[in-house]
């Protein structure tokens, strides 16, 4: 593989130039591949497979001068998989090796062959592919065709083959032919996400002084190399509808608008995302013409895929954000789209899923041909604050919060990354005055603009302070651009800021305030509608809880947080939320004391203490219970038994029974260990009480307990 490397440029190796098919076959792949073992027989059939471009077995037989049994019974039926009329080879590397131990001649031959069977099959279009390669000189009078077959490629979205056919044409044709040729090149190279092969033929498509050809030539070369350099310059709004056509175009005017709605109408944005769903992916490189006879193209479809992440993600279910991701990396230029909004999604996830980078996230980040947006940048500060939270480094995270916020203005206040809140971080820390100056500017920044809010009590907002929550508030872009400007984030920043004051004031909440603080920050928490966001608003309100000294109240949220983080798919913050579960002294005080004073600005309290470092790869723990046992002589209080005690004119009594244990985090098989009856049985009665209280799962049930 090394070996491969050093064959190839720099380009190929971070995806930003087409790679040469086949590839190179290096010393490495040889030894992989072994003898084949080919007499002059075998080794003509695997070179006419070689070099086909149909995959049809007739076509091979007839253009090697064979017959199946005998490709069967032969040497060269060892390597190829035949079945349904098709061929193929066992694994590209031996499709390599034949090519690159074939001699030019031999070459010849096999196109040669090849272009006779697809004239006598009538398909014109690809036996003048193979008499192009079979031309040792160049002849113009086929670079007009194969420029028409590129185009035809093309509009298929198959960039690769679209690519390979106009520099062939390009190879054979002059002037204003010639100009076409590189233009078609440098589009495909472009829409394949191979931007600097985009920029080296569109260049060539627009200079007049390139071996006589002509700029009139390629009236859209122009545009496409503008769309090239933007992208190499990281402007997010590089792509407009108007640069596509057919599905691309569709694709790239929804992802736009859902970016643009996110933030304030998520549900908006799905519907639209909806209209495209049954698009045609961008196809691989494989045979030509095959599937649909319009399909998206990668750089198209890596716009899609990054704004379908980006909703899940805004709805807070991270499993579903970093599975459509996920995907999207391993197929497409998704570095390319917003200005690299889809680096900004991948870090994130990985932070709040694995608790660590992963190594596809450090290979997207390679790939990155030229500049990121600056949100992107700044977002990477709220990056290395995620860090900080998982090892207790309080005062550090909510430094570098601010700092992002800075940086990147109102375009990252109104992202929703997942991001904890700097007031409670500096609470955390025990800097009580410090995280009251905080807030104190945020509401400053609030209060001005527009008054209160009434439906949550808070004021709404056009801005808000540098120290407020700077990456879960922000922007969908600098991602704007023609019709993205800030003002189409209509009402997605008002409900950010609300939550924002909301949970600062839950941190900062003394005992007499403590519940209608929990109340409000709950209710700006459901209309985001985000179960991690919700998730967050629960811990910060057992921090809270727990700092008060109230060890029933911390333990129900914390509860409630870790079954909204395991919902949502934030793994590393759920195994906070079990660690605090488990940790004594978190949600328990001593006899005779209490926690500091709010205000009180003195040391960290036992809520405030370091929180184990996230480990998600090992198993998780099923939590027997809510909370550690107290200390000796103590009451042990039953925070299920608290919280479910509003239902006893409801439920009846073994419903209320089973209620409790699902409280508490107990699964299933848990439940009915304790109660001495059937899994069967539990299910029944966890039906009934799903029904009579109108929850749909498990999470719902322990929000609706713990909000009372």
């Amino acid at each position: 593989m090394d070996q491969t490397a050093r064959m190839l440029d720099e380009e190929h190796l971070v995806g930003t130039a087409l790679m040469p098919d086949p590839l190179p076959a290096a010393r490495a792949v040889r030894e992989a591949v072994g003898p084949l073992g080919l007499d002059d027989d075998a080794r003509r059939v695997l070179l006419v497979a070689a070099v086909a471009v149909v995959d049809r077995t007739e076509l091979l037989l007839a253009a090697s001068g064979t017959d199946i049994d005998t490709l069967m019974a032969g040497p060269a039926g060892r390597h190829l998989h035949l079945v349904g009329g098709r061929f193929r080879f066992h694994h590209p590397r031996i499709r390599s090796v034949v090519h690159d131990d074939a001699d030019l001649a031999s070459r010849t031959a096999a196109h040669v062959a090849l272009a006779e069977v697809h004239r006598k099959a009538d398909e014109p279009l690809i036996a003048m592919w193979h008499t192009a390669l079979s031309t040792l000189a160049g002849d113009p009078l086929l670079a007009d065709g194969l420029v028409e077959l590129a185009e035809q490629h093309l509009a298929r979205g198959d960039v690769h083959r679209a690519h390979e056919v106009a520099r062939e044409a390009a190879s054979h044709g002059t002037d204003r032919v010639r100009s076409r040729a590189f233009a078609v090149a440098g589009r495909a190279a472009l829409w394949a996400g191979h931007v600097h092969d985009a920029v080296v033929y569109l260049r060539r498509a627009t200079s007049p002084s390139d071996a006589g050809s002509s700029a009139a030539g390629a009236p859209d070369a122009a545009r496409s190399l503008g769309v090239a350099l933007a992208l190499l310059d990281g402007r997010p709004d590089a792509v407009v509808p108007e640069d596509a056509a057919g599905p691309d175009r569709a694709a790239i005017a929804a992802a736009r608008k859902t970016i643009r709605l996110l933030d304030g109408a998520p549900g908006e944005a799905a519907a639209i995302l909806s209209e495209v769903a049954e698009l045609a992916p961008a196809r691989q490189p494989g045979w030509w013409f095959d599937g649909p006879d319009e399909a998206l193209t990668p750089l198209a479809e890596a716009h899609l895929r990054v704004a379908q992440s980006y909703l899940a993600l805004r709805l807070g279910n991270i499993t579903e954000a970093a599975s459509v991701l996920d995907d999207a990396v391993e197929r497409l230029p998704v570095a390319l789209a917003f200005g690299g909004l889809g680096i900004a999604l991948a870090r994130r996830l990985d932070l709040v899923r694995d608790g660590h980078l992963r190594r596809p996230t450090a290979a997207l980040e390679a790939s990155v041909p030229g500049q990121v947006a600056p949100v992107v940048r700044a977002a990477t500060l709220g990056d290395r604050a995620q860090t900080a939270v998982f090892d207790g480094r309080w005062v550090e995270a909510a430094t570098l919060l601010g700092l992002a916020a800075e940086r990147g203005g109102d375009e990252l206040r109104r992202l929703w990354l997942p991001t904890p809140d700097p007031v409670e971080l500096l609470v955390l820390a025990g800097q009580d005055r410090a995280a009251r100056r905080s807030h104190e500017r945020l509401r400053l920044r609030v209060l001005p603009s527009v008054g209160s809010d009434p439906g949550g009590g808070y004021p709404t907002a056009t801005g808000h302070a540098g120290t407020g929550h700077p990456v879960s508030g922000h922007a969908g872009p600098g991602l704007a651009g023609p019709g993205m400007s800030g003002g189409g984030f209509s009402g997605g920043p008002m409900r950010r800021r609300r939550l924002d004051l909301a949970r600062a004031e839950l941190a900062l909440a003394d005992a007499s305030g403590v519940n209608r603080a929990r109340e409000r920050a709950v209710e700006a928490s459901l209309r985001v509608g985000s179960t991690f966001e919700r998730g967050l608003t629960e811990l910060v309100a057992a921090r809270s809880f727990a700092r008060l000294g109230l060890p029933g109240d911390a333990a129900a949220h914390l509860l409630g947080a870790h079954e909204l983080f395991e919902e949502s798919g934030a793994k590393a913050w759920e195994h906070i939320a079990e660690q605090a579960l488990t940790t004594p002294g978190f949600v328990r005080e001593a006899p005779g004391q209490a926690g500091p004073a709010p205000g009180d600005g003195g040391g960290r309290s036992r809520a405030a203490e370091a929180p184990p470092r996230p480990d998600v790869s090992r198993p998780r723990r099923e939590l027997a219970g809510p909370v550690p046992a107290e200390a000796p002589g103590e009451p042990v209080v039953d925070a299920g038994e608290e919280l479910c005690g509003q239902w006893t004119d409801l439920l009846t009594e073994r419903e209320l029974d089973v209620a409790r244990l699902v409280v508490q985090g107990r699964t299933n098989r848990q439940v009915a260990a304790n109660l001495y009856v059937s899994v069967r049985t539990v299910e029944v009665h966890l039906g009934r009480v799903f029904r009579k209280l109108g929850v749909r799962s498990r999470t719902e049930l322990a929000v609706l307990a713990l909000r009372g």
